[in-house]
């Protein structure tokens, strides 16, 4: 019996390692590149969460073509280029401030929805070789967008604002900033200290778990196991670590205070994050896991696999554009030409390090991604002055670091199916041996 127990703990130990591995190596990378760059905490904290807030739309816009089989999904680009088509649309007019954004997310949704379309029918020309597609594609387009706007913007299509145009009237300069109403108008609407937003971001979640319990005993009258609620147990417990953690120590709460958070932001992407987790538990969401798990027996089943597959690009798209906008205005301008080359690059990269593979991703995995990947991404450039004493070679680290991400990332999930399947293969081989034994 001990030996069996401890035979099971190794396989689950060796389970746990496996299915984490990309993200226990890249923690310990970011944990190094904190100790390695000597930076005060309030920097860390601040720069992680304004990345946080800035990116994450971006990530969570991946999420859905991975359920539905599609691995990941390159081509977000054209949604990011659709927002920043809104933006220009919405500039030419002179529209300022919060009109300036509405205006540009009005004009990228039948944009980013019509790209979208067009992406899923080739997608489904291409299945298989979808990423690689989505890649390639994402090039093609890049080329029609700066003909249009390098070439046909002046001589045939009309600008009016004509701080727009370049000097000679022909293409549009670069940067286009927004005005300064317009920066950060979401951000600037609603904001509060980080220990602020995320001591009540955890009495909310409380509350609204409390108020769910409540209403499947008071009014569905179901019997509750008071031992399974361990999510309602777990935040109740993050919530006093956390106000015992910054009562007990001043360096944490000055960062924390020291961060200010966009509440707004924050707002928006909590709906995207519901959104995602409704179209789980809805038809659609169930059709796009059946076509993502084995497309025949979906098809086999009356379910239009086609269909569903362009519909989770096309939502994938007009995230990606809500995010892209997001991301804009938060910056205050973008480079007319180039804004929209590395969105996919590395929103993918935080996803990967967040633990998702190509065929499976979830909102968590999104979050602690976008944590590890941008912590890197800040502290990397530091990191790599202070090995090597020298500015250019932190610069090229920092460079090589976010673009290695995904390559080994990918050679890591293939390492771990190849690991996890040869652990399947001896766990039945020892349920083999032990029903041999017990039949003689």
């Amino acid at each position: 019996m001990g030996n069996e127990k401890k035979h099971k703990a190794g396989v689950f130990l060796e389970k746990l390692l496996i299915n984490n591995a990309v993200t226990i190596l890249f923690c310990i990378i970011c944990v190094a590149g904190i100790i390695l760059a000597k930076q005060p905490l309030s920097f860390i904290v601040g720069e992680i969460s304004t990345r946080l807030f800035r990116n994450l739309i971006l990530i969570l816009a991946l999420l859905v073509p991975v359920w539905a089989g599609m691995g990941l999904n390159f081509s977000i680009v054209l949604g990011a280029m659709s927002a920043q088509i809104g933006i220009i649309v919405a500039t030419n007019f002179s529209v300022s401030g919060f009109a300036c954004l509405m205006v540009s997310f009005i004009v990228s949704i039948p944009l980013s929805l019509l790209f979208g379309n067009l992406t899923g029918r080739l997608f489904n020309q291409t299945k298989g070789q979808e990423m690689i597609t989505g890649m390639i594609l994402g090039f093609f387009a890049k080329g029609i967008y700066d003909l249009v706007f390098m070439f046909l913007c002046g001589p045939v299509i009309p600008i009016k604002n004509q701080t727009l145009l370049l000097t000679n009237g022909i293409g549009l300069t670069t940067p286009i900033n927004l005005e300064a109403d317009t920066k950060g108008a979401i951000n600037k609407m609603w904001s509060m200290s980080l220990d602020q937003a995320i001591g009540w971001g955890l009495i909310v979640l409380l509350a609204v778990q409390v108020a769910v319990l409540a209403y499947k005993i008071g009014v569905k009258r179901e019997k509750i196991r008071w031992a399974g609620q361990y999510k309602l147990y777990l935040t109740a417990a993050l919530l006093a670590a956390f106000k015992v953690l910054c009562a007990a120590s001043k360096t944490v709460l000055f960062a924390l205070q020291f961060t200010d958070v966009p509440v707004v932001t924050g707002i928006l992407i909590f709906c995207v994050c519901i959104y995602i987790t409704f179209l789980s538990r809805t038809k659609l969401g169930s059709d796009i896991n059946a076509v993502g798990q084995n497309m025949n027996i979906a098809v086999s089943m009356g379910i239009p696999a086609d269909k569903i597959r362009i519909t989770a690009i096309m939502i994938s798209t007009l995230l990606a554009g809500l995010g892209q906008l997001i991301f804009i205005q938060d910056i205050g301008n973008f480079t007319t030409y180039t804004a929209h080359e590395n969105v996919g690059t590395f929103a993918i990269a935080a996803l990967l390090v967040g633990g998702a593979s190509i065929k499976k991703a979830t909102i968590g995995q999104a979050v602690l991604g976008a944590l590890l990947f941008h912590t890197m991404f800040i502290i990397s450039p530091i990191a790599g002055k202070n090995l090597f004493d020298n500015a250019q070679l932190g610069e090229y680290f920092r460079v090589f670091a976010c673009y290695a991400v995904i390559a080994v990332a990918l050679a890591l999930h293939a390492w771990k199916t190849v690991m996890a399947k040869r652990v399947d293969d001896s766990e039945s081989e020892a349920l083999e041996e032990k029903e041999a034994q017990r039949a003689a």
